[in-house]
């Protein structure tokens, strides 16, 4: 591609933008409704950066990094036909996007945060396209960025989705509720992380199957009933903790 023009400015737009330009991509601007943000990013990356539809520059492809609420709104704002523009969410259809421009998908699984220094190079990107030399093209872009490049529909796109949902966003949550049960017991979260990095490790060597371990593996009752006893008088934890247990029984048939 040989100029890129990036409309939103958020979490991925921050790490996309700087995967493309660190590999010697052409981005040439960042779009978005709220100036100050857009500036953030152009700046740190030497870009231009603008608010206004009027000034969205002529471009070779258009990437839309938004939440998907905004997918459609965005894709209103491209003033020119004879373009390519994706958009990078895993949980949207390419139909999102509307205008008569051609169209495509250029998904990164992967968790981002502004805070954190990423290896672009091992983020597992997905694409799609309406042709077969759109595909090459978004394949050829991600392909600077990531060693990790698939082509994927919607409906296979959107299982993948979820995975990082169960993979991330459950996990973390779960984090959050050890966190706050140390904390009420002046235990510090830190007292975990040995235990955390621990399990992390080992779905690096082993299959999640055979790394479980803990009372509803072994199907230790005896136990399982003093958690719950524990948890008796917060109704939302004690769900949380039946619905998991029984889901670890039943994969173990204890």
């Amino acid at each position: 591609m040989n100029s890129i023009v990036i409309l939103g400015a958020g979490n991925v737009a921050f790490h996309l933008t700087r995967a493309l330009i660190q590999n010697t991509c052409n981005v040439r601007q960042i779009f978005n409704r709220t100036l100050d943000r857009a500036k953030e990013i152009a700046e740190a990356n030497r870009i231009s950066y603008t608010d206004r539809i009027s000034e969205i520059e002529k471009a070779d492809l258009y990437i839309i990094a938004c939440a998907d609420s905004g997918i459609e709104e965005f894709s209103h704002y491209i003033p020119y036909d004879d373009v390519l523009v994706v958009h990078t969410s895993g949980s949207s259809p390419m139909s999102a996007l509307k205008g008569d421009y051609r169209k495509g998908v250029l998904y990164p699984l992967q968790t981002f945060s502004k805070e954190r220094t990423l290896r672009y190079d091992n983020i597992p990107f997905f694409i799609e396209a309406e042709n077969s030399d759109d595909l090459k093209k978004i394949n050829a872009l991600a392909s600077r960025i990531s060693n990790e490049v698939h082509e994927l529909d919607f409906t296979a796109r959107m299982q993948v989705q979820m995975t990082g949902v169960w993979a991330n966003n459950f996990v973390n949550h779960l984090y959050y509720i050890a966190g706050d049960i140390c904390k009420k017991n002046n235990v510090p979260f830190d007292v975990l992380l040995p235990l955390i990095q621990e399990t992390a490790k080992k779905v690096l060597e082993m299959d999640p199957k055979d790394a479980q371990t803990g009372p509803a593996k072994r199907g230790d009752q005896v136990i399982i009933n003093r958690h719950l006893e524990v948890l008796k008088d917060d109704s939302r934890l004690l769900q949380i903790y039946q619905i998991l247990t029984n889901s670890i029984e039943r994969l173990y048939e204890k």
